[in-house]
Formats: C-alpha cells, structure tokens, sequence
C-alpha cells in the first residue's frame, strides 16, 4: 500500500508540473511585454561636398598674435587680419542603415539612409567629452568635495592674447592663490544672436567658456580673489562665477548650441587627466 500511495503522489505532482508549464507558456504567448526592436548598423555609402559652403564662410576681423596654429585660415585684406569662420558644414556624409540579425550576425539592408555632416561630427565630439568630464566631478560636486567655476571670455577676435595662452594663465593664477587646480574643460562659441547669414559678420560674436575643477573652496560672502578677474590681461570683459547644482546641465547649452566654426581653431579642450 505504501508503495503505491507514493507512486499515485509522483504521478500527481507530474500532472500539476506539466498543467504550470501549460499556463506559463500561455502567459508567455499572451503578453504584452514590448518587442525589442533591431539593432541598426550603419555602414558609410558616400561623402559629398556642400554646395553652400564657400557662400557661407564669413570673415572677421582679429588682432594678428591671436591665431597661431599653421591650419588657420587668415589673411590680410585692406590692412585689416582676418579670420575664416564656417556657418555651413563642408562635407555632408550618407550612412545606409541595415538591421542585424541577432541570431545569425547577418546585415539585413533597409532603405534608410543617414545624412552627418562635419558639425555633427564635432557636436559629438564635444559632448561625449563633456559627458566624461561632468560624470567625473558632478558626484564630486554634490558631495562637496571639489568647486567648479565657470569663466566666460568675451571678443575672442579682440582679445590681447590667444586663448590657448589665456587658459595656461588662469591655471597658474589659481595655484598662486593656493587653490590645487584638478582638472578644465572650455568651449568655443560663435554667437549669432541678432546675425543674419545673408549679410556680412559683424553681428558674429566670437568667445569662450571654461569650466575649472579645483579642490573645495568656501567663499561664501566674500568676494573673488583680484587675481581671478582677467579683464586687464585678456584685454576684453570677462566673466567668473559657480557652477549651480548640476554640472552638465548648466554647460551642455554652451557645448551644442551653435555649430558654426573658427576654421583652424579647436573648438574644444579637455584635461586628459580627471583627478
């Protein structure tokens, strides 16, 4: 008899095994989970030049130390310097886009195609290196660990010195004040706020924000260190004050908000080195 009771115990607990699996399945047929899309692969198709790019470089004028690098586009006009800035991209870039097969590997093409350009492109750039940069110190910040000051240099064009040495000299200034210098980012920007692109480049406003992670500093109702004001040594207005909450939100509107360019100038710098 017990031998039997426990044969009729396996063979119900066989019976409720196979009745779950028959329900959860249809739970699995009957849901309403979303459908992972594809993964889409972009494979490039060609690159051609953009008709409106001579047309839409626009020249400004500037003080002949500021541009330094061999790739700078100046030259001298009716005695005037000036510098080459694009309001167009030069070269428009057509990716075809094909949906992998997740099972197989196999590129399955479509008919949508992918249009880039050279903004784009740097836009890009730009961002993932702003995205480091504020995935390092935003914890930092929050935890107040480190302050981050956030600097504007107006009239780029008209300024007494480059940029590139301007930022050496912020740097320095900081140490002199004891205050340990971690880490920088910058960014140039082409204003075009009232500019219309039909006329000439008067209305292009040319200057630079920088943003500089120090070691934690409490100046609260006091006011900036003289030296940190750099009116005098960078030759135009120039601007200081602290980052607010969030890092990346307070600087990604000056990262892409304009994509116009200064041909052979760098648009952006960053620290190798986050510390």
């Amino acid at each position: 008899m017990v031998q039997v009771i426990k044969n009729e115990i396996k063979g119900q607990n066989k019976a409720q095994l196979s009745l779950k699996k028959l329900i959860d399945s249809s739970k699995l047929i009957n849901s309403t989970q979303p459908i992972v899309k594809p993964k889409k692969v972009y494979k490039f198709h060609k690159r051609v030049k953009n008709e409106l790019f001579d047309s839409g470089v626009k020249r400004l004028s500037f003080e002949a130390c500021l541009i330094t690098t061999n790739g700078s586009k100046n030259e001298h006009k009716n005695g005037k310097n000036e510098i080459h800035i694009k309001t167009q991209p030069k070269w428009y870039t057509y990716l075809n886009a094909h949906e992998l097969d997740t099972n197989t590997g196999e590129l399955l093409p479509t008919n949508e195609i992918y249009v880039s350009d050279d903004f784009k492109c740097s836009n890009g750039k730009k961002i993932k290196s702003l995205d480091r940069f504020c995935k390092y110190y935003q914890p930092l910040y929050q935890d107040r660990v480190v302050t981050l000051w956030f600097l504007t240099f107006t009239q780029a064009n008209k300024a007494k010195i480059s940029f590139n040495t301007m930022s050496k000299i912020v740097i320095q200034y900081y140490k002199r004040l004891g205050i340990n210098v971690r880490a920088h980012i910058w960014t140039a920007e082409i204003g075009t706020e009232k500019y219309d692109i039909t006329k000439d480049s008067a209305d292009l406003h040319w200057h630079y924000h920088m943003c500089v992670a120090t070691d934690r500093v409490n100046l609260k109702g006091a006011k900036f260190p003289e030296l940190l004001k750099f009116d005098n040594i960078w030759g135009q207005y120039t601007d200081i004050d602290f980052v607010k909450k969030n890092i990346r939100h307070y600087m990604s509107k000056y990262f892409a908000k304009c994509s116009y360019r200064v041909i052979g100038s760098r648009s952006y710098g960053c620290s190798r080195k986050l510390i």
